[in-house]
């Protein structure tokens, strides 16, 4: 089969690679639209991998094509997504279900294979199976959307809460979709290039600023009478954007941290009085629930079904898998707005 193969730091080759063949409990999927992630750019041009080589990518979706040892036939030619997470299932964490806290995981597209190839073999347990009337392409943004959903509701979001979102990237938009989904007064997305912010407010969201052009702050303050935001979720992960979250939530509000950091993250003191004297709630989330209590990726395949949320505009440029190098090329260096580049197969 063919693939896009990380062979070292800043190369990535489209060449022939073994197709895999699924074992015990397993299925082979012919990929259909896989998703680059901005962790994807990280990897491929800065932080290197695991190890090398590697086919990277973990936003997918495809065709069950063939069946391994154990599987129930049903399971050929339905479409399904796939939870990237692989736990080890015997860890405390896993023991309660809370596999994205998990002491021993995989995760495909980081360290081991993953979706930028024709084929690859997935547990039966990771799939997630949609309709025929939702397309790849959008399926492949479960993961996206997941994440979003996962770090909107460490925070519960009532009817009276402005709602605050850094970061103008896919999951921040996705994010923001979620919190208008559910009930937020307001919803302001923080952005810094014209061109996303522009784009944001075409998808709905008039209250989307740049913080290279508007004092944030006051702005936000003139908008909420001087208190502040309700919620803020941070989706950058650098200081800056952190506290800029902290400036923006108001005492009593809730913060959740979600962007990957992209370096060491410092408080200012004034920053750290906020959170003491303002007593705020702080979560964390990197990731989504996959269990049979809570399973965000069901919640979100339902969503995608009843178009109550609406991910295809967010795919903003397409290409085959074979114009790898373009793809990552147009996501580097573009200065138009972009948002998700998605490796379209069919």
């Amino acid at each position: 089969m063919k693939a896009c193969v990380l062979e070292k730091l800043g190369q990535l080759v489209y060449r022939d690679v073994p197709t895999p063949e699924p074992k015990e409990n397993e299925v082979l999927l012919q990929v259909k639209a896989c998703g680059i992630c901005s962790s994807d750019l990280d990897r491929v041009f800065t932080t290197g991998a695991y190890h090398f080589p590697l086919i990277p990518g973990h936003e997918f979706a495809g065709k069950i094509v063939e069946t391994g040892r154990g599987v129930d036939p049903a399971y050929l030619n339905r479409r399904a997504a796939v939870f990237p997470l692989l736990p080890c299932f015997h860890c405390a964490a896993c023991q309660v279900g809370a596999y994205a806290r998990c002491e021993n995981y995989n995760y495909f597209g980081s360290r081991c294979d993953g979706g930028f190839g024709e084929y690859i073999a997935v547990p039966v347990w990771n799939l997630v199976l949609f309709p025929d009337k939702i397309p790849y392409t959008t399926a492949a943004l479960c993961e996206p959307a997941s994440v979003a959903l996962h770090a909107v509701s460490a925070a519960p979001i009532t009817p009276h809460d402005i709602v605050v979102i850094i970061g103008s990237g896919t999951i921040g938009l996705l994010a923001a979709m979620w919190a208008r989904l559910r009930g937020a007064k307001r919803v302001v997305i923080v952005g810094r290039g014209k061109a996303k912010t522009e784009f944001a407010r075409s998808l709905g969201f008039p209250d989307t600023v740049s913080s290279l052009e508007t004092n944030v702050e006051a702005y936000l303050k003139e908008l909420s009478g001087g208190a502040g935001a309700d919620v803020v979720l941070e989706l950058v992960g650098s200081a800056g954007s952190v506290d800029t979250a902290l400036r923006l939530v108001k005492k009593g509000g809730q913060v959740v941290l979600t962007g990957n950091p992209h370096g060491d993250i410092g408080l200012s003191r004034s920053s750290y009085w906020k959170i003491l004297r303002g007593e705020l709630t702080l979560k964390g989330t990197w990731n989504s629930s996959f269990n049979s209590s809570v399973n965000d990726w069901q919640t979100v395949m339902t969503a995608f079904e009843k178009k109550a949320i609406q991910p295809a505009p967010l795919i903003t440029h397409r290409f085959p898998l074979r114009e790898c190098k373009e793809a990552f090329d147009r996501l580097r260096k573009s200065q138009e707005a972009v948002v998700k580049v998605m490796f379209d197969m069919e």
